[in-house]
C-alpha cells in the first residue's frame, strides 16, 4: 500500500509541476493534454520504478540479503498501479485548485 501512495503523489506532483511548466517552456506549452498525460506517466516511471528495478536487476549483488525478490515485485507492483491514479489526482488538482 506505501509503493501505491508513492506512486499516486509522486504521479500527482509531476503532472501538476508538468502542467504549470507550459508558462516557462515552450515546447511543453505545445503539448495537448493527452501527450501531457504520457509525458506524466513516462516520467513518473522513471522516477519511482528506477531503483527497486535496478535491485532486481542490476544491483542484484548489491542490495541487501533480507530483500528479497517478492518485496521488490510488490514493490514494482504498487508503484506502477498507483501511476494512473496519480494522474487522475494531479488533473483534479489541476482543476479544482489552480483555476
Amino acid at each position: 500500500m506505501a509503493g501505491f501512495f508513492f506512486g499516486i503523489v509522486v504521479a500527482a506532483v509531476v503532472m501538476v509541476l508538468l502542467c504549470n511548466a507550459g508558462e516557462f517552456s515552450p515546447f511543453i506549452a505545445k503539448l495537448h493534454a493527452l501527450e501531457q498525460v504520457i509525458l506524466t506517466v513516462l516520467i513518473s516511471i522513471v522516477i519511482v520504478d528506477a531503483k527497486p528495478l535496478a535491485y532486481k536487476t542490476v544491483w542484484r549483488d548489491r542490495r541487501c540479503s533480507f530483500i528479497l525478490d517478492e518485496d521488490l515485485t510488490a514493490t514494482i507492483r504498487g508503484r506502477t498501479f498507483g501511476i494512473p491514479a496519480g494522474v487522475v489526482v494531479g488533473i483534479l488538482i489541476q482543476n479544482y485548485v489552480m483555476n
